[in-house]
């Protein structure tokens, strides 16, 4: 008997689900252990990247934006306080809230990391054209949307 040609769809759709699975780890962990050797972690450049994104952010906004509640984000900005890469200051328009800001010190990390990102991105996407480059984003774009009009 021959292979049933109706599964192929399915088959290909759950080998490529699969494959960008295992590639999205791949990702995260050959840039964490790249990003490592500066000392900073995932959890750590992440808050920095966002609060440089969104200079002034509350603690409640950072939360959201990283999607963990407010205590765990707290708890990460009290760490980055003490380390000096963040500060806070009042926010004017409410005593009881803070806004957080960069520290130079972390903008220099954030300059290593960009580097890093830019290394790491040239790797990942050697051999792709232009145009490669502009359908895969296209891709992803419509896939993201499909994700989001399932949920």
């Amino acid at each position: 008997m021959g292979k049933d040609r109706t599964d192929e769809p399915v088959n290909r759709k759950r080998a490529i689900s699969l494959k960008l699975t295992v590639l999205t780890r791949q990702l995260h962990k050959r840039f964490d252990q790249r990003v490592a050797s500066i000392g900073v972690t995932r959890s750590q450049w992440t808050m920095i990247a966002v609060i440089s994104r969104y200079p002034g952010a509350t603690q409640r906004q950072v939360a959201e934006r990283l999607e963990m509640s407010e205590a765990s984000a707290g708890r990460l900005i009290d760490r980055l306080l003490a380390d000096g890469l963040l500060m806070r200051r009042p926010k004017e328009d409410d005593r009881r809230a803070h806004c957080i800001h960069l520290t130079d010190s972390a903008r220099e990390i954030l300059e290593t990391i960009s580097a890093i990102a830019v290394e790491h991105e040239n790797a990942v996407f050697e051999g792709f054209s232009p145009d490669d480059l502009e359908r895969l984003d296209a891709y992803l774009d419509l896939m993201a949307a499909n994700s989001a009009a399932s949920d």
